[in-house]
């Protein structure tokens, strides 16, 4: 479903695209998926990847029977879930791509280029589709409480992040 656009709309749009869609706490990508594909009614496969410099960190390509997902393999936890849930904006909004089919047989060459519908990649923000899917993946880590800023990947970010506020002081310290 094609989605109507104004841009001063997007965050309210995005948030609705989102209603109706559980996002587990704590947050398990597998489990996401597993739960989005059966309301989908089509699997979702992950498939990692290495990434040339210049290349899209994401590709979503959809199929008559299943999505797929490409992620930058050499990448953290937080930012291949991030990639994934983009790619999933794209599949909450209903955009579409179609590209030639000779990028998808090279990424999975089992896969019969006709039976490709569409094919997205993650490289730029620049137009609304990109925004769009953007949004949407960061209101799902801010619902799962993932953003960076709540919860530090690791427990030397954390300690990290505590000398820094030691030094610099916290926005909250400095208001008072």
């Amino acid at each position: 479903m094609k989605f109507t656009r104004r841009p001063d709309r997007v965050p309210a749009d995005c948030s609705d695209r989102l209603r109706g869609l559980h996002i587990p706490r704590p947050f398990e990508l597998g489990a996401f998926l597993d739960r989005l594909a059966a309301q989908r009614g089509r699997p979702i496969h992950l498939e990692p990847q290495v990434t040339p410099p210049a290349g899209p960190c994401g590709l979503w390509i959809a199929t008559s029977r299943a999505d797929y997902v490409f992620y930058d393999a050499a990448t953290t936890a937080l930012h291949r879930d991030h990639i994934v849930l983009h790619e999933v904006g794209h599949m909450l909004s209903g955009h579409s791509n179609l590209l030639s089919g000779e990028v998808a047989q090279t990424l999975v060459p089992d896969l019969d280029p006709g039976s490709v519908e569409s094919v997205l990649g993650r490289s730029h923000y620049s137009d609304q589709d990109e925004q769009e899917a953007e949004m949407i993946a960061s209101l799902i880590l801010r619902r799962a409480d993932r953003t960076p800023a709540r919860r530090p990947a690791t427990s030397q970010q954390a300690e990290v992040l505590s000398r820094m506020d030691d030094v610099f002081g916290s926005p909250k310290r400095r208001q008072n």
